[in-house]
């Protein structure tokens, strides 16, 4: 209950609905409160289903509603790109307190940050860069004629 009470209204509703056992049917004002509760874990470096925990849902259902509204989706493609910037982050301070002990697990879950911002934004993070443009180029070729010279005959 007392991480219900850090999460705001949602999660509050959630864990009394809970002790009564009754279904729980969430508002379209706490499906949107949710939702910004998880870009905003989610730019921070945490991973949906952690987020999601005071609330008692599963990712899938939130994945839903996120498919199912244009802005959300919208908002949900940007927090993922700070997601992968935050992993980057999260690897760069792992690498900086490596000892000889940890070499190991530490490399493991360094690469492991890095497949995950890369998958999250090939463009920045991504092995292989490329290029994308949108402009298009016009190429005009003129085709000329030349009439071949005769060759003079030599006069005698």
């Amino acid at each position: 209950m007392a991480k219900a009470l850090e999460k705001g209204a949602p999660a509050l509703r959630y864990a009394l609905k809970r002790k009564q056992k009754a279904p729980i049917n969430y508002t379209q004002e706490e499906k949107s409160a949710v939702v910004e509760d998880i870009f905003n874990e989610m730019a921070d470096g945490q991973v949906m289903s952690n987020t999601l925990e005071p609330y008692g849902l599963k990712a899938g259902t939130v994945r839903r509603w996120i498919s199912s509204d244009e802005y959300w989706f919208y908002e949900y493609r940007k927090a993922r790109l700070l997601m992968a910037q935050a992993l980057a982050e999260e690897a760069l301070e792992i690498s900086r307190y490596t000892d000889n002990r940890t070499v190991t697990r530490d490399k493991l879950h360094i690469d492991t940050l890095q497949w995950a911002a890369r998958r999250m934004n090939p463009a920045e993070f991504g092995d292989k860069q490329q290029i994308q443009t949108d402009s298009k180029q016009t190429v005009e070729i003129k085709l000329v004629e030349e009439t071949p010279s005769r060759p003079k005959l030599a006069s005698s």
